[in-house]
């Protein structure tokens, strides 16, 4: 449950670093952070769960 919450939180906060990037800089610089920093979440959240699996094993 926590890392469910911490997941909506980063989304949320990428979504507002997109509009403040799309408002001050261009659409696709925007573009670009967003799909990085996703990818970036989403293999985060998998080394996570890889780890605290491994760990469960032990």
């Amino acid at each position: 449950m926590k890392s469910a919450l911490i997941a909506a939180a980063s989304v949320v906060g990428i979504i507002i670093v997109r509009m403040i990037l799309s408002i001050t800089l261009s659409e696709q610089i925007a573009n670009v952070f967003t799909g990085l920093s996703l990818s970036f979440l989403l293999c985060y959240f998998i080394i996570n769960s890889s780890k605290r699996k491994s760990k469960a094993a032990k």
